[in-house]
């Protein structure tokens, strides 16, 4: 009987890489799920039965990027050294550390990748390995344990085009697309309710790369309220550039999953300046009938369509922005949603499927 594992680096709430997580769990049913780190409502649709771990609830340990990376580092060569008689087949879902298992292990691997991570191998785009000297450490280190576990996986798949590129310029290796899952039914019975007064949405992890501030400055050129939603360590920041806004910005960070689709469904415009490989948010706030505000690169070049589900922007001119906000409203909501359908759940696993089929 053939025995598989999905590896992630950690399943931790709001997350789009757990998420993604939790469908390759449902679409290999029969396969178990290892992460060094998981907290109690990461990833709550596998049974917790099926999950082993090393650590659980680190919420002060995880406070910190050096320190989930330190408790990575620590665990993946005694967990992989244990491969040879756990699994016959590991599937690496991989944003940090995940393929490292293949550094200590003769079992085959194959790595669904959402990023190379960014902080090692793409300052530009995300700095946070550039500045203290353990974030420093921990950049050369995920760099040197890539390039040890690149040429020992057996193939990858990345979650778009734009990573895809990435994996051959950092690991010389070629990948299969493979974009991500995005639940629609979800959204099947949201729709906009009435009166509401429009707003701009912000969803997403707060720290730095994803631009969270930004959304308020589009919001003060359009003249409209914003919410923003997420959890992370800018939150203070974040709070503090709320009290100062022009308009009215209200900071959710206790939102369910439910309420989350929600305010996807009434929100005007889902803005969203960050740099993804992916990018999930944008497609679910398309699902929900919501047009995306966005750069046009990578992930969201992919996703977004203008003219039909949204507009892209050259660069972060808040003014340019907020010009746009008018048009992306006027969008035909059925036709916002028809394009989120290109993105959904039975795609992703009829793909996986064959994928780990031609791999394994």
């Amino acid at each position: 009987m053939s025995r598989t594992l999905i590896t992630a680096e950690w399943l931790s709430p709001l997350g789009g890489s757990e998420r993604v997580v939790e469908h390759l769990a449902a679409t290999l049913p029969d396969a178990r799920v290892f992460a060094p780190v998981v907290f109690a409502d990461g990833a709550p649709s596998i049974d917790r039965s099926r999950i082993g771990a090393a650590f659980r609830r680190p919420e002060r340990l995880m406070a910190r990027r050096e320190a989930a990376a330190a408790m990575n580092a620590a665990t993946w060569p005694t967990w992989g050294r244990t491969l040879d008689r756990r699994a016959d087949l590991v599937i690496a879902s991989h944003h940090m550390s995940s393929h490292w298992t293949a550094c200590y292990s003769d079992v085959p691997h194959v790595a669904y990748v959402h990023t190379p991570a960014r902080y090692a191998w793409f300052p530009e785009l995300d700095d946070r390995a550039s500045g203290s000297l353990p974030a420093r450490v921990l950049g050369a280190h995920i760099r040197r344990m890539d390039r040890r576990a690149a040429p020992r996986v057996r193939a990858y798949a990345a979650n778009s085009e734009a990573t895809r590129q990435r994996i051959q310029q950092v690991w010389h290796r070629d990948a299969t697309v493979i974009y991500p899952p995005t639940d629609l039914s979800r959204f099947d019975h949201v729709t906009a309710r009435e009166g509401v007064e429009p707003f701009l949405l912000g969803l997403s992890r707060f720290i730095p790369y994803k631009r969270v501030d930004y959304v308020v400055d589009v919001a003060e050129a359009a003249g409209l309220p914003a919410v923003l939603v997420g959890r992370g360590h800018l939150e203070p920041q974040l709070r503090e550039r709320a009290e100062r806004a022009s308009v009215p910005v209200r900071v959710v960070t206790d939102a369910s999953d439910e309420q989350v689709a929600q305010l996807m469904a009434d929100a005007a415009a889902l803005v969203y300046p960050a740099v993804e490989d992916f990018g999930l948010v944008p497609v679910e706030a398309m699902a929900a009938g919501t047009p995306v505000l966005a750069l046009d690169e990578a992930g969201t070049k992919e996703t977004v369509l203008p003219g039909v589900s949204g507009a892209l922007l050259p660069e972060l001119d808040a003014r340019a922005w907020a010009d746009r906000v008018a048009e992306v409203m006027a969008l035909d909501a059925d036709g916002v949603r028809k394009r989120a359908a290109d993105f959904g759940v039975p795609a992703f696993a009829e793909a996986i499927r064959g994928w780990v089929a031609q791999h394994s």
